[in-house]
């Protein structure tokens, strides 16, 4: 279809392929149209026994909670806040019950960590962001890249009025002058009647006093040089964006070349452009080429300009992070809601393939394996258990409702792995016109060579598309503590009640850590042996082989061993800047001063557990390998290649993911649900375009 008309439906069977954010959002759009049930017949068919793709979520010993990586919202989610916001709603959950509202399902963060290299020294550059008043259901007033400048400049302006830096009294003058000129700036980017050439003569102006004023004196100063680098990043954004003429010619313009050198540019320092402030983006996306951290980082400069941008645009707070798991808080309320709607979902059900027609057209048939069958075949896959009045997903399948159960627990089978020995128990095939008249593929484009080689011997753009949208694998591990974070080291008080450690490019390759603490009151341990608190540690990891044969069935164990070798190392060499009480040296001295003192890692059978780096056996690690698992990056030259919802080739045939061009086109759970809604757009031209934020419709695109 086109842009701007949606195809006149009756009662279409609606096949959709996958189980992660963008199948449950396109579900979900759907189905909230007036009436829907007799316009569409809605069926989701995932592989394994629970839902949410790379946010799914299972439960361990004690009802730990245990997920795939880091996760949590930006407050920039203009799409995802919204559709959880409206989630909760309709879900109604009555008073009392955990997490009711999305007031009790998701707390506003402002607190980073970042890292600086100095002197030979890792350094902390801890940073609150400010709040605002905006609504998380309301983004409205951060639709155009007016907006978005409005709140970088202003970012800018209050950072400087929060700062009380040491030294800037001694400069009162020249800095009254700066904030003169920047609250100009901001002025002219409200009122001006158009993002052109006078407004960039002001951003001169400022850019001017920033090297000649500020600049000089910063040398020996940390927290002068954190607001200068501040400062210097976030107006080259602002230059940049008015030098390209991004407001007319739109972000896709400049994604062929690499944001580090579109920085550069615009006039940012090496030291700037190396700032843990300017690889954030980068970090948080896993920017890396193959997962490589030891190389630089690739990003395109309009996707980096984008997402950038947007972030420092929130609504209400830096971030929303979340009270429960991942599963628990995003994927169960989302399935109740499409459930209860009437939303049909197949369990074990896992793309094989994908057919041509005869006339190449349109997609004629998908074959399923179908992994396991229910012993009660007039009932669906009861797929959720209760945790603490918490509807939640177990770590492994509900063996008593499948004929196969038996099997599969004494197999210890993972059905979400492609590597599994196991072998489908049946097949099935669905045809076009008798069983499906649309598809929605919302399968990870990183599945796409394997599930779909009919299509990508027959359509060249597919090609191109998997060549150049590439992906990542990713790591992750949780330790669960039996001190709590401030008994490690931490000392750092926070400026509001609900912060947590939120950190950031530190120590590659899990450059990312967060204390999830309160997620322990979800979980069952007893009352006199329950940890303290809990981390998570997420990074890339890179692809040192091409991926093996899907008979190789023990590479998931290796990869799995790799991952955990890889963690022990890492807690041994980077634990002392972090946690500096942590330490062997500090907890049994003499030791290690920097490696963690592996006797602070809380185990669920302490009689097994042993000494030393054995205890790290009863922690969580994840290697996430699989297909669907690899992480989506955006390097130069790959927005081109991106292809839209409804521009697949193939008549009956719709896309769904962060894959796609979404106008943001950056791996997120924002780019995953923009996806989701612009896939049902193109099944049924509901939500409109103009409603889904930050898609951005430009002319060599359409």
């Amino acid at each position: 279809m086109t842009e701007g008309k949606a195809e006149d439906t009756q009662r279409q069977k609606i096949a959709i392929l996958g189980g992660g954010i963008a199948a449950l959002t396109t579900a979900y759009e759907l189905s909230s149209q007036p009436g829907w049930q007799s316009n569409f017949d809605i069926t989701l068919y995932q592989m394994g026994w629970r839902l949410g793709g790379k946010c799914a979520t299972a439960r361990g010993p004690n009802a730990r909670i245990e997920e795939h990586g880091i996760h949590g919202f930006l407050g920039c989610y203009y799409n995802a806040l919204p559709l959880m916001v409206d989630c909760y709603k309709e879900l109604a959950r009555p008073p009392g019950l955990p997490l009711a509202t999305f007031e009790e399902a998701f707390h506003p963060g402002s607190f980073l960590l970042m890292w600086e290299f100095i002197d030979g020294n890792l350094k902390r550059w801890p940073f609150t962001a400010p709040t605002n008043d905006l609504l998380p259901s309301d983004p409205s007033s951060l639709t155009t890249i007016r907006h978005r400048l409005d709140a970088v400049v202003g970012f800018v302006d209050q950072t400087f009025e929060a700062s009380h830096t040491p030294g800037l009294s001694l400069h009162n003058i020249e800095m009254a002058v700066g904030r003169l000129l920047i609250k100009a700036l901001r002025n002219a980017i409200q009122t001006a009647e158009s993002l052109d050439g006078g407004l960039l003569h002001l951003v001169e102006n400022a850019w001017g006093w920033l090297q000649s004023k500020f600049e000089p004196l910063i040398a020996g100063n940390d927290e002068l040089r954190r607001l200068y680098i501040l400062t210097e990043f976030l107006l080259a954004l602002v230059r940049g964006t008015l030098a390209d003429n991004i407001f007319e010619r739109g972000f896709d313009v400049i994604d062929n070349e690499n944001f580090s050198d579109w920085l550069q540019r615009h006039g940012a320092s090496v030291m700037t452009a190396s700032s843990p402030l300017a690889l954030n983006t980068v970090n948080l996306s896993y920017q890396y080429p193959d997962g490589d951290t030891a190389r630089t980082a690739l990003m395109g400069a309009g996707c980096y300009l984008n997402w950038t941008l947007r972030s420092f645009a929130y609504m209400g707070a830096f971030a929303w992070l979340f009270e429960a798991g991942t599963g628990e808080t995003v994927i169960a309320p989302l399935y109740e809601v499409l459930k209860k709607r009437g939303v049909k979902f197949e369990f074990f059900h896992k793309v094989e393939s994908l057919e041509l027609s005869a006339d190449k057209s349109a997609v004629g048939a998908i074959n399923f394996g179908v992994q396991a069958t229910l012993r009660d075949v007039g009932q669906p896959y009861q797929p959720l258990i209760d945790v603490q009045g918490l509807p939640s997903w177990p770590g492994v399948p509900h063996y008593r409702q499948l004929v196969e159960g038996e099997a599969l627990q004494a197999g210890n089978i993972d059905l979400e792995s492609y590597w599994t020995p196991w072998q489908p128990v049946a097949q099935r095939r669905l045809e076009a016109g008798r069983d499906y008249d649309k598809i929605v593929f919302a399968i990870s484009i990183g599945a796409v060579p394997y599930l779909c080689k009919d299509i990508l011997a027959h359509r060249p753009e597919w090609r191109e598309m998997v060549a150049k949208v590439t992906t990542v694998q990713t790591q992750t591990m949780q330790l669960w503590m039996n001190r709590t974070t401030p008994e490690l080291g931490w000392d750092i008080i926070f400026k509001n009640p609900h912060d947590t450690v939120i950190g950031a490019t530190y120590l590659n390759p899990l450059d990312g850590q967060v204390d999830f603490t309160h997620l322990l009151k979800w979980e069952n341990w007893p009352t006199a042996n329950a940890p303290k608190s809990l981390w998570y540690f997420s990074g890339a990891m890179a692809d040192y082989e091409t991926p093996p044969p899907f008979t190789d069935t023990d590479y998931p164990r290796r990869q799995y061993q790799r991952v955990k070798a890889q963690c022990v190392q890492y807690l041994q060499a980077s634990m002392g800047p972090l946690l500096p009480k942590a330490t062997t040296n500090v907890v049994s001295p003499p030791g290690d001063p920097i490696g963690l003192d592996f006797s602070l890692l809380h185990s669920y059978d302490e009689a097994s557990a042993g000494l030393g780096v054995k205890r790290f056996d009863q922690q969580f690690w994840r290697a996430n390998i699989d297909p669907t698992e690899r992480y989506v990056t955006s390097p130069p030259g790959s927005t081109a290649a991106r292809l839209k919802a409804w521009n697949s080739g193939l008549s009956n045939l719709v896309l769904a993911g962060d894959w796609i061009y979404t106008g943001l086109n950056v791996g997120s759970v924002e780019g995953t649900v923009m996806g989701g809604r612009l896939a049902s757009y193109a099944v049924s031209g509901y939500p409109a375009l103009a409603d889904i934020t930050g898609y951005q419709i430009h002319p060599a695109r359409a």
